[in-house]
């Protein structure tokens, strides 16, 4: 049994943050001693004391503020965290576009979205401090080994991670300022909520009913993103899962039901009298801002009819001067207030309700193309899953796809996934609930390899000058493939065999490159690939018994070492070169 450590949960999410912690040497039940943090400071008493924080910040010349501390018609920086991803598309890139138009605080400085993440953690550390002290006292949590767990999207590149890695350290989760830190690793997002899940319904009647086979989907629905993972039921007591299909997600959160609230209010009220309030036609407000007046409208639309919609309700929602004058029952303004329909709700979640459900449809059909799964329940968590609307659409989703599908909603669907993350971290003993994950890009390395003709082209073809044999430059060797099964408990998840070649009294020095595609299929030669990490290494530590001498064609001496080429995908991706058992040289991939 390991002795008592402290084990933190971090859940850095597009438009919320939780974080979570754990200090025991027992897990048993873990569920029920892993604890929130619940008291955010918020400056709208509406909106505090929750169990997540908004992921934003604001730089203005008083400081930074950050969460729900900033008044609501300051520019803010937010949906940083898609940026680590460099996205190009959709809502994220509106937004990026119109911050980066913008003075925000008075700073024309553009800021990089590593360092406006730090900013923000920055004071999410602080905070998770003042709970640790208060929870432990100041001086004994210090003392206790600290395992941090990070979550990232299961869709995001290497680089994504590892950009949030930067900015999590960065922020002060590192060593100089946690010297107790020992262990920092990442899981997806999905993985997490996975975790939570299995372990919440421990006990209960669907754990007793869970087979080998038995298939899940996570549907992770969050405020800016919508992401799902397939699971297969891999053994029972202690159940255990692996990855069905690869993950997938979108932008259609719950934050687009926002926007179709005021393309409606928009639509109700006219162009001319929206522009009163809002200074602008809805589709030109500001994505990180809104004028006070309107900001409260989507503070009491979220609060009184989004979070509560079933399908069926209507709403009476309060409107500000001078919309207050207007009266016209045929619009539905009387008495200062908009009368907002059931069906103008629906039409509010439209765009995030089609977008969901074919992701749903994708995640279902991949995992029906797997001989060994059978989808038994949909798990929803996240903020957007506590929507009664969702649930009861995907409900209907479900049966009209396979009957005897069932959508479950666990208890803390919002918090799933940052409790999970500690839940995670607290599986250090070697009793890990996920056994395999599937590889979601090709990692290989590119060699010269021996010519064959109709396979390789004449372009790439050469003689080498050690053994006179035709070879083709550059081709790609793949160590693992896209959708490869990858086992969380062994240390190596893919070899190559190769051999480099020095001429008598030059320098030994070898430079292998590792490279990722995305596509389904991996290509023969070097194109259509991207650069992740780069071993170089001084073979001159190698014993010389390790190298064969031979001649080549024109008499000259040279010396060969074979040596393998591994790599490994847990927490970060790890490549290295082992000759003869004995590793010589490792990298881990980082980024620019």
């Amino acid at each position: 049994m390991l002795g008592n450590r402290l084990v933190i949960g971090l859940d850095y999410g597009t438009t919320y943050t939780g974080v979570s912690f754990c200090e025991t040497s027992n897990t048993t039940y873990i569920e029920e001693q892993i604890s929130v943090i619940q008291d955010w400071p918020s400056a709208h008493s509406a909106v505090g004391t929750k169990e997540k924080v908004p992921s934003e910040v604001a730089y203005l010349s008083d400081g930074v503020r950050w969460g729900s501390n900033i008044p609501p018609h300051v520019q803010r920086y937010l949906w940083t965290k898609l940026e680590l991803d460099n996205p190009k598309t959709e809502e994220a890139e509106k937004i990026r576009q119109e911050l980066a138009s913008l003075s925000i605080g008075g700073n024309c400085s553009v800021r990089h979205p590593v360092t406006i993440i730090a900013d923000f953690l920055a004071k999410v550390k602080d905070h998770l401090i003042k709970n640790l002290d208060n929870q432990y006292g100041k001086e004994l949590w210090r003392t206790l080994p600290i395992t941090l767990v990070i979550t990232v999207p299961a869709v995001w590149s290497d680089a994504a991670k590892d950009r949030t890695l930067q900015a999590v350290s960065k922020a002060g989760f590192n060593k100089t300022e946690l010297p107790q830190l020992r262990r920092t690793v990442t899981t997806t997002e999905p993985e997490a909520a996975a975790i939570y899940t299995i372990k919440s319904l421990k006990g209960r009647v669907q754990d007793e009913q869970l087979e080998v086979g038995d298939g899940f989907v996570v549907c992770d629905m969050g405020g800016g993103t919508v992401d799902l993972i397939s699971y297969r039921v891999a053994s029972i007591a202690p159940t255990s899962v692996e990855e069905a299909t690869i993950g997938t997600g979108a932008q259609c959160g719950g934050t687009f039901v926002d926007r179709g609230f005021l393309k409606w209010l928009e639509s109700n009220l006219g162009v001319e009298e929206f522009i009163k309030i809002a200074r602008c036609p809805a589709d030109d407000l500001s994505r990180t801002s809104l004028p006070p007046k309107l900001s409260k409208m989507i503070q009491e639309f979220t609060i009184n009819a989004k979070s509560g919609f079933s399908g069926d309700e209507e709403y009476y929602l309060s409107l500000p001067t001078p919309w207050s004058s207007i009266e016209d029952e045929d619009r539905g303004l009387c008495d200062g207030e908009i009368h907002v329909k059931a069906s103008d709700v629906k039409q509010m979640f439209d765009f995030s309700l089609r977008r969901t459900r074919q992701l749903l449809i994708e995640q279902l059909q991949q995992a029906g193309k797997t001989d060994n799964v059978m989808i038994k329940y949909i798990f929803m968590v996240g903020g957007f899953a506590e929507s009664p609307y969702m649930h009861n659409q995907i409900c209907e989703l479900a049966q009209a796809f396979k009957g005897n599908i069932q959508v479950i909603k666990p208890v803390n669907a919002w918090s799933a996934i940052v409790r999970g993350a500690t839940a995670k971290g607290l599986e250090s003993d070697g009793r890990a609930t996920v056994k395999f994950h599937k590889c979601r890009r090709h990692y290989g390395t590119n060699s010269n390899s021996l010519f064959i003709k109709g396979k390789h082209r004449e372009n790439e073809a050469f003689i080498c000058q050690f053994t006179g044999v035709k070879r083709a430059r550059d081709q790609m060797n793949w160590l693992v493939s896209k959708g490869q099964e990858l086992s969380t408990s062994v240390d190596v998840h893919g070899t190559l065999d190769l051999s480099m070649k020095f001429w008598a009294g030059s320098r030994r020095h070898a430079v292998l490159p590792l490279y990722a595609c995305d596509a389904n299929k991996g290509p023969y030669r070097l194109s259509n690939v991207y650069p992740v990490a780069e071993l170089s290494i001084d073979l001159s530590c190698v014993p010389e018994s390790e190298f064969h001498a031979l001649s080549s064609p024109s008499g000259g001496f040279y010396h060969c070492l074979d040596f393998e080429v591994q790599i490994s995908i847990h927490s970060a991706l790890e490549f290295n070169l082992v000759v003869n058992g004995i590793k010589y040289g490792s990298v881990i991939a980082s980024y620019a």
